[in-house]
Formats: C-alpha cells, sequence, structure tokens
C-alpha cells in the first residue's frame, strides 16, 4: 500500500477516526498502521482492541497484521470478536448485575428451551439473563449495562484499551453501539465502515443510521477511501459490483465469467454446472496466480450449498467435459448436524445400559434435533417432538411406543449393536442405525454433515477415551462437550482451498476466485417478484459477493435470470 498524503493524514491525526471504504480499499491496514504510532505509548499490561463480528474476519486480521506490524506490535493488539469480548467481561463482572456468577447457554441449548417454551421467547431470554443465566444475544445488553452502570469497570477496561478499533462498524446493533460510547468516554475509537456492505438489516437493533449516530456522538475526524480497490485493481470487479448495487447500466467485465444452464426434465442440474465452474475456475486460477489458487462458491440458501458440496464431493461429468472430485470446506450453522451426532454417539452407549434407559437417552437426543429444527421454523417439528415425548413416556413406563421411529430404536437395541473399541467403525455402525422413518433419515444425513465440521480426528479422540471394553460410557455428554467447545472456539484447522458458503457467510473474507450460484426454484439471487426492500437487500448481497473476489468471478444462472445490471450504452 502507498501511503499518500490521505494515509499519512490518518495515520497522524489522534482522537476518534471514521475511516469508511469499500471491499478492499484498506480499511483494516490503515487502522493498523494508525495504532502502531501510539503503541509504544503503551503502559505494561494495556493493549489495543480490535472488535470483530466472526471467528474467520478474527483469524484474517490476524494474518493480515503480520505483514503490516512488526512482532511486538502484533502482541500489544488483542483481536477479539463481539461475543468472545462481551462474554469475557459478563464472565469477570456479572455479578455486579445479578449478584450471582454468570453462566452460560450455548445456541443449541438455547434451541431446545425455546422449542419446550409457549411464551415470548425475548422476555424469557431477559428474565433467564436476570438470574445470570445468558444466551448469545443477551451477552451485548449485558455487557453494555456493567460498562453504563459501573464506573470501576468502564474506568478498568478503558485503562486496559485505550484505543478500540470497531471492524465493520455499519452492522454493529444497538447494544454493540452502547459499548462503543462507554469505551469512547476514555478510549480512543476508530470505526471502520462501508455503508454499501449493510447486510444484516433484518437483525433486531441494526439500524441504518449507525453511522450517522457516530458522527453525532463520537465527532470523529472522518476519511473517506471508497475510491480505492487493492483487492482487485486491475479486474473492473469493484465498480462492476458497484454497478449491480445501484442497477445502473455496465458492460461485464472480463473478470466477470458467465455460465447459463437451460433447466428442465432431462438436462444437466445446477450443480453439475457449479461443479464445472469450481475445476475450470481452479485451472484458470493456477495459472493466474502462479500456485493453488483459494476458490469461494457462494449460494443464497444452505440447503442449496448442502446439494453443490454432495455433487461437487464425487467425481461427475458435464457433457464431454470429466470433473474430478473436489475437496471442500462447507461453511455452514453446524447446530443440527452436532445434534444428530449427540444422537449417534447415544446409540454408542447401549452396550452399557440398561433397554429403558438406552432408548430414553436415545430418544431425548432425537427429540432435541427436531427442537432445534422447530427453532429454526421448520413445521411440523414441534409435532415430532411430542410424539417423541409420548414415546419417552411409554418406554418409561415399560409400555410399546407407537411412534415408528421408537420402533425403530427398539428394534436396533434388541438386535444389539456389537462395537469394537475402533471410533470410526463404530461410529459408522451406529449412525447405519438411523434409518427406518423419516425421522431418523434426516438424521443420518445431517450426521454425515459432521465430517464437513473437520470433525473427524476430535470425534475419534472424544470416543477413544470413553471406550470401556463394551460400550463408550456417557459418549453422548463428551461428544457435547467437545463439539460445543469447537463451537466457541472455532477450529484452528488450515481452512480448504475450495469453500462453499451462504453470502452472508462470506462477508469479511477475500478469495482468488469466487462462484456464485443461482438455482432455478430455489437460491435465487434476483426475482420479479420481490419488492423494492427485498430487491435492495439483495443487490447488497450481491456486491459483497463480487467484491470477495481478488481475480475473477463466475457467475452460475438460470438462462431466464434477471440481468443483474441493465445493458451498457454501447449494447454489450
Amino acid at each position: 500500500m502507498q501511503l499518500d498524503g490521505k494515509r499519512l493524514e490518518i495515520i497522524r491525526t489522534p482522537g476518534h477516526l471514521l475511516i469508511e471504504g469499500g471491499p478492499g480499499s484498506g480499511k483494516t491496514t490503515i487502522a493498523l498502521l494508525a495504532t502502531k504510532e501510539y503503541l509504544d505509548a503503551l503502559e505494561p499490561g494495556q493493549r489495543v482492541l480490535f472488535l470483530s463480528f466472526s471467528r474467520a474476519a478474527v483469524r484474517q486480521i490476524s494474518d493480515r497484521m503480520s505483514g503490516v506490524l512488526p512482532r511486538r506490535a502484533q502482541e500489544l493488539l488483542e483481536v477479539r470478536t463481539f461475543h468472545a469480548f462481551f462474554m469475557d467481561l459478563v464472565r469477570s463482572h456479572g455479578r455486579l448485575l445479578t449478584g450471582v456468577p454468570a453462566s452460560f447457554i450455548t445456541p443449541d441449548q438455547e434451541k431446545r428451551l425455546r422449542a419446550d417454551f409457549d411464551g415470548e421467547w425475548p422476555e424469557e431470554r431477559r428474565r433467564l439473563a436476570g438470574q445470570g443465566r445468558y444466551v448469545f444475544d443477551e451477552l451485548a445488553p449485558a455487557a453494555a449495562a456493567l460498562l453504563e452502570k459501573s464506573g470501576a469497570v468502564r474506568d478498568l477496561y478503558a485503562d486496559m484499551y485505550p484505543t478500540v478499533i470497531v471492524d465493520e462498524f455499519q452492522d454493529t446493533n444497538t447494544d454493540q453501539w452502547r459499548a462503543v460510547k462507554m469505551f469512547s468516554a476514555r478510549s480512543r475509537v476508530i470505526c471502520l465502515a462501508d455503508p454499501d456492505q449493510r447486510i444484516y438489516d433484518y437483525v433486531p437493533g441494526v439500524d441504518a443510521r449507525r453511522i450517522h449516530y457516530a458522527v453525532e456522538h463520537l465527532r470523529p475526524r472522518r476519511f473517506d477511501l471508497s475510491g480505492d480497490n487493492h483487492r482487485s485493481p486491475s479486474g473492473g470487479l469493484l465498480d462492476y459490483a458497484n454497478a449491480v448495487l445501484r442497477n445502473t447500466p455496465h458492460a461485464r467485465p472480463d473478470a466477470v465469467k458467465t455460465i447459463s444452464y437451460q433447466p428442465g426434465y432431462g438436462r444437466p442440474p445446477v450443480e453439475a454446472y457449479a461443479h464445472y465452474a469450481v475445476t475450470a475456475l481452479g485451472r484458470y486460477l493456477a495459472e493466474e496466480v502462479g500456485g493453488q489458487p483459494t476458490i469461494a462458491v457462494l449460494a443464497r440458501e444452505n440447503a442449496f450449498l448442502g446439494r453443490i458440496s454432495e455433487k461437487i464431493a464425487a467425481e461427475g461429468r458435464l457433457g464431454e467435459h470429466v470433473l474430478p472430485a473436489v475437496e471442500h470446506d462447507l461453511v455452514f450453522d453446524a447446530e443440527l448436524s452436532a445434534a444428530a451426532g449427540y444422537v449417534v454417539a447415544s446409540v454408542l452407549e447401549w452396550p452399557g445400559l440398561p433397554r429403558a434407559e438406552a432408548l430414553t437417552r436415545t430418544l431425548q437426543a432425537v427429540g432435541d434435533f427436531y427442537r432445534i429444527k422447530y427453532s429454526n421454523g421448520t413445521r411440523g417439528a414441534r409435532d415430532t417432538v411430542r410424539t417423541l415425548d409420548n414415546a419417552i413416556t411409554a418406554v418409561g413406563a415399560g409400555k410399546t411406543a407407537k411412534a415408528k421411529t421408537a420402533k425403530v430404536l427398539a428394534g436396533a437395541y434388541d438386535a444389539g449393536i456389537q462395537l469394537s473399541g475402533q471410533p470410526v467403525s463404530d461410529w459408522q455402525k451406529a449412525r447405519a442405525l438411523l434409518a427406518g422413518s423419516v425421522e431418523l433419515s434426516e438424521l443420518f444425513k445431517q450426521a454425515r454433515m459432521l465430517r464437513m465440521l473437520k470433525a473427524t480426528d476430535l470425534l475419534a479422540w472424544t470416543l477413544a477415551e470413553a471406550w470401556d471394553a463394551t460400550s463408550y460410557a456417557d459418549a453422548a455428554a463428551a461428544i457435547r462437550r467437545a463439539l460445543g467447545q469447537e463451537y466457541l472456539n472455532g477450529s484452528q484447522q488450515e481452512a480448504a482451498d475450495v469453500s462453499l458458503m451462504s453470502i452472508h457467510r462470506s462477508k469479511g473474507k477475500e478469495f482468488d476466485g469466487v462462484v456464485i450460484v443461482e438455482g432455478t426454484y430455489s437460491s435465487r439471487l434476483l426475482d420479479a417478484s420481490w419488492d423494492d426492500k427485498r430487491t435492495d437487500e439483495a443487490r447488497r448481497l450481491l456486491r459483497v459477493a463480487i467484491t470477495r473476489a481478488r481475480h475473477t468471478v463466475v457467475l452460475v444462472r438460470p438462462a431466464d435470470a434477471i440481468p443483474l445490471t441493465p445493458p451498457a450504452r454501447d449494447g454489450n
């Protein structure tokens, strides 16, 4: 990055800063350089706090530090997610709010509680917080309240963090903004923002006027880097993405390729075209970047991405093209897959348990899986939960349960399961018993997805420790602890060269190439039936997707898809 006059001014300007700019404009890098000037003035125990939204963003920022700051300076920069930082704050000082030590309810536990609760869940969440029991969405309100109500806590954290950098500031919600305001009284606050990258308007508390509020309250020195693009400076991607955002005429640049497919019976499915796009883009970029490229496959819906994942995981064909299997990560909401894993683990406990207890534990785990599905909005899941609860009551009373799932599991228990102490083969054997009913088949599919979490080794180690010669004692509890810790800490495993994820999850990341896939009836990018608000949101999301790429974007779309921009004046 060339430190022009504007960037040198940012580095030299004291006080609160608001740095605005699009993807690749260098907001993060210049903010890091701006803090470097003040690191020598830090006293022992003081650090610069960098807050972002996702673990992936935190990892990326941590990686970027190594190219910007010397090692000593890196050690003085603490990069955290809002959730992780607020959790530590509430864990340390939550007693001041409630009089009792704070405890935390994991997302899967919250969904089970919510499924069994008939009243207004937000009110129940607040009631639990009043008892010192916090779900994730109550951490920010609690942290903000601590900083507002306790001068001692506020002063302690201001002394610890004399400079606070807030990434993706435009997406902060009301409670996160409350905490930032408390810091701003004594700490220097640097806000990094891109108004056009606001894609979380549906989240309660996120406000389109957040930047306006910051200007009013902080009175920051404001810098605009929106005209700069260091991520893909020569390919025209940012200009094209901005044209998509504003629906203005723009010729499609060479860095944007389109694959159009004809949907219909007897024709190759869209997943085959996605497979072709990934392999072709990989070959092209290998020459472009002179090595192994990173590629993201993006779509709007997780279920659609799951189908693409299954397709590209095996060798395939598209016309005369032979498509090799693609090793990849599927980045998705793992709660359902983890819940399915707890069911498999409960089956591994069977040889060491009496029949009624073994079946009860497994049926409870199946019920918890469907509680999560109900909390995710799946219709009919609550009826399934009630049916399973009735089956648990029947099994406990020594009666025959009427539910098909209970009958199938009872038959499997009675037939016996022979375990060898080899965690991988035993896991597969237990997982294979999830068949014979609609509910169990759904569980089987979700349990298979655990491989996408890169959790295979973790599960094997956990089960090896639980093996007691005939069964896996308390396997479900052990797997729950292991996967829960993995969820909180984030996997430290190296990411695959090809990643599949929703467009929302791609925010804050960058790749050599991006494949954006649109289905015929699902995962649409644009739809003529949408109102202006939903269309505007979709266009902001598309801008995020396109600007994840450093070099090339491939669009895989139905032949009748709505054009992303009007035709350019030259007709291209």
